[in-house]
């Protein structure tokens, strides 16, 4: 056993199973959504499903947008919130890693390279690994590196082992729950992330300005590679959009699971990390705004760089299991989210808002059953150019984020064709949430949760350009 490890952890609960309840509530979304989507056929009918579905799209498009502008944090005021304080926020740094010898190394380097010290140079961080089952040496890859760089002192490793356990990020973070991190925010990273120095920093400066709970901007590494990194890339930068919009406007905004950042005091109060949380970030999202009324800042120049999905079939399992995990938040912790006296009517009306867009894969899915029986195709092509069309206009807005290599704004010609990616890009949920609604209400058994594999391409560095391109 490595000299950091400690032995004992919690092993997490037993694997997730569907309540059958949940099985009756996908199958009549399915289903219901289905039969919305064949009215679209309908000869006197059929005009109105189109003129509502963009109707609500673009009403709640547009507000987003517009609120994204006004962040009730502004990275400004956050660096600022940070020179002020008396007393700086101290982190956690907690990484779930299964058979991730190849990228952790990276991780503690960079982990070690962070400028957030104090006086004399003493970390304001610890870095604390969970080992879940690997058999490649992961744990002694982290313990070697971080002697070799410096912070043995602050790293400790976890070794999660045992029969039968749940598998998942999760699962493997009960492991590392609340009681047994030192710092003041819990910093919950993947295997793959990378870090630029200044990451910690920029982020305190949220939890000094008042935050409890910040997501990280995700950031997608080689994303020059190819179409497929490249539209990966330029969907994060539009979810970062939407989900700041939202805190912006006071609503659910949500946690993004690779740069997760909450204050271990809530943390605890919800009850730590759970094993049954088919996405974690989501779970606790829900948790803590049901419990304390929490809203997640969004840290737009506090950047976590990672790996693409590079194959279509790695990427079609990972987009069911975020599908299926949606549904199960929303099945789980939608009841307490709307009834909670802690959030405000606006906060629930955004989270039901955000919950129902999950409907319209299934009508667009009817819809396409009615063309096919009806031959009367427009009904269709007017929705699914609606929801293709209202990406494509949040993808435009949302890459004014982004400059070229030379530091300036996107030309007009690269930009329009990046939101044209990115909107057919998207175009993906429409098979996926169809796919995971069925997945839900007739599966049997556990839940198999499969892991990504990381090869340690691209660097921090170069990925700002790589983006831009």
């Amino acid at each position: 056993m490595p000299a950091a490890a400690r032995p004992g952890a919690r092993p997490g609960a037993t694997p997730q199973t569907t309540p059958d309840a949940w099985r009756a509530a996908a199958l009549g979304l399915l289903a219901g959504g289905f039969a919305v989507g064949v009215l679209s056929g309908h000869k006197r009918l059929g005009g109105a499903v189109p003129i509502i579905t963009a109707g609500i799209a673009v009403g709640c498009a547009v507000p987003v947008a517009l609120a994204s502008r006004r962040p009730p944090i502004s990275p400004e005021a956050a660096a600022a919130a940070l020179t002020r304080a008396r007393a700086k926020p101290t982190f956690s740094i907690v990484v779930g890693a299964r058979d991730e010898a190849a990228v952790m190394r990276r991780l503690v380097i960079d982990v070690s390279c962070q400028d957030y010290r104090a006086a004399g140079s003493t970390p304001l961080y610890e870095l604390i690994v969970v080992d879940d089952r690997s058999t490649d040496g992961t744990a002694e890859a982290v313990v070697a590196a971080a002697a070799e760089q410096g912070i043995a002192a602050v790293t400790r490793v976890v070794e999660r082992r045992g029969d039968n356990l749940p598998d998942g990020k999760g699962a493997a973070l009960t492991a590392a729950q609340p009681d047994i991190c030192k710092g003041d925010v819990v910093l919950v990273l993947d295997a793959d992330a990378r870090l630029e120095p200044w990451f910690l920093r920029r982020a305190a400066g949220y939890f000094a300005a008042g935050a409890n709970a910040v997501t990280a901007r995700r950031r997608i590494l080689d994303s020059a590679s190819g179409w497929l990194a490249g539209a990966q890339a330029d969907e994060q930068t539009l979810d970062g959009e939407l989900n700041r919009g939202r805190w912006a406007m006071g609503g659910c905004s949500e946690f993004r699971g690779n740069g997760i950042m909450v204050r271990r005091e809530l943390l605890s109060r919800v009850g730590g990390w759970r094993a049954e949380a088919l996405c974690e970030d989501i779970d606790l999202s829900s948790r803590i705004a049901a419990a304390a009324g929490e809203r997640v800042a969004w840290a737009l120049d506090a950047e976590v760089w990672e790996e693409p999905v590079r194959t279509v079939g790695n990427l079609w399992r990972q987009r069911l299991r975020w599908a299926e995990g949606a549904f199960r938040r929303a099945f789980e912790h939608g009841p307490a989210v709307m009834t909670s006296s802690e959030l405000p009517i606006a906060a629930r009306l955004d989270f039901a808002t955000y919950v129902c867009q999950l409907a319209v894969p299934p009508v667009v899915l009817g819809a396409a059953a009615a063309a096919v029986v009806t031959g009367r195709r427009r009904s269709l092509a007017s929705i699914v150019a609606g929801y293709l069309g209202i990406s494509a206009v949040l993808g435009w807005d949302s890459l004014r984020w982004e400059t070229g290599p030379d530091g300036r704004p996107l030309g007009a010609a690269e930009r329009l064709g990046r939101a044209l990616r990115v909107s057919m890009f998207n175009g993906l949920w429409l098979f996926v949430v169809p796919r995971a609604l069925a997945d839900l209400a007739m599966r049997r058994g556990p839940i198999r949760y499969v892991k990504m594999d990381h090869d340690g391409a691209g660097d921090p560095a170069a990925g700002a350009s790589e983006a831009a391109r």
